[in-house]
């Protein structure tokens, strides 16, 4: 006897196509409407693929070949409860297969279901761990596991890039990948990069990859640890970088000049300024990063000399409902 395959028959309400948005309102208010399948269209008619069959609406029930929805959305949130889904944070940042959520006071109860979905929702994250904010001498995050595997050493691919990193050791943004790539496609020809707070140095390997020399500093030693590596991961020459696990401030730069100096240390770069300006070569740039109010208050012209010109300011991206990460990018235009 031929082995027999079985397709799925799904239920769907048919409703004339004059009241095709007042059964879909109906059956997504009710949590009746099938998000796997797509609605099925006929002449004078919809067919909505159903959860379960409502009890108050009129329209026929139809059995038979679901239409799978291909493009089915990727927002874990959809497989929550609607309280809990009310109060889940809709974004979230991943680190390779890490996912690093921030969670409200009154959404922390909830942490294991809010993970569950994630690991559901995306075949890629294996781990996901609530980030309690950014602590220390070294900027870490205070990392705790919630779901899947208790591990925060991962490899992320970023711009063509990759980059190895334990992140509870190591403080590394996904976010700033676009402004990695700004930076980069900067460069038009072979300068003297300085990366002051490098960490594991992706801006570092993003401009050494064009062409770059660069003397990159932290004072993390397991930042330097996985610069390292990352630099032979992403076939680096020695040639091309210096690394020192040295603070900025104590580091003896003697006479060297820099066409191009990365400042990445949102949360206290003002104190570090002046030396990093008295470092630029004429005509270099610094990109100095910096949190501050999102109503423009902060104004980078006031610590700055007349030898130097603001020629782009950016709101990176949000970091508080009242601050954001703003880039800078100031010029030195004289000796």
């Amino acid at each position: 006897m031929p082995n027999l395959i079985r397709i799925p028959l799904i239920s769907h309400l048919e409703v004339s196509n004059d009241r095709a948005k007042e059964a879909k309102d109906f059956l997504k208010s009710a949590g009746n409407l099938n998000k796997d399948y797509l609605p099925i269209k006929k002449a004078n008619s919809i067919l909505w693929p159903l959860n379960n069959v409502p009890d108050n609406f009129e329209g026929k029930i139809v059995k038979c070949k679901g239409l799978r929805n291909k493009n089915k959305t990727r927002d874990y949130r959809s497989i929550l409860s609607e309280k809990i889904k009310s109060i889940a944070p809709r974004s979230f940042d991943i680190f390779g297969n890490i996912a690093i959520i921030r969670l409200k006071e009154d959404s922390m109860l909830y942490g294991r279901e809010i993970a569950k979905a994630l690991l559901l929702s995306h075949k890629n994250i294996e781990t996901v761990c609530i980030d309690l904010g950014v602590q220390g001498e070294y900027r870490l995050r205070n990392l705790v596991n919630i779901g899947g595997k208790n591990n925060f050493i991962s490899i992320h691919k970023e711009n063509g890039l990759i980059f190895e990193a334990d992140i509870s050791r190591v403080y590394f943004s996904p976010r700033l990948a676009t402004e990695r790539q700004r930076i980069s496609s900067l460069v038009k020809g072979r300068e003297i990069v300085l990366d002051a707070f490098a960490g594991v140095a992706p801006f570092s390997i993003s401009l050494a990859k064009k062409g770059c020399e660069v003397l990159a500093l932290d004072s993390n030693p397991d930042a330097k640890k996985w610069a390292l590596r990352n630099f032979r991961n992403n076939n680096i020459s020695s040639e091309k970088y210096v690394y020192h696990s040295c603070k900025f401030e104590e580091f003896d730069f003697k006479s060297k000049k820099f066409d191009r100096i990365i400042v990445n240390s949102p949360t206290n770069s003002l104190q570090y300024l002046d030396r990093v300006l008295n470092l630029v070569a004429k005509r270099g740039l610094v990109h100095f990063y910096i949190i501050s109010s999102k109503d423009g208050s902060f104004c980078i012209d006031d610590f700055i000399s007349s030898q130097f010109e603001c020629t782009s300011i950016r709101e990176v991206h949000p970091y508080s409902p009242s601050t954001s990460l703003f880039a800078f990018d100031v010029r030195r235009n004289l000796t």
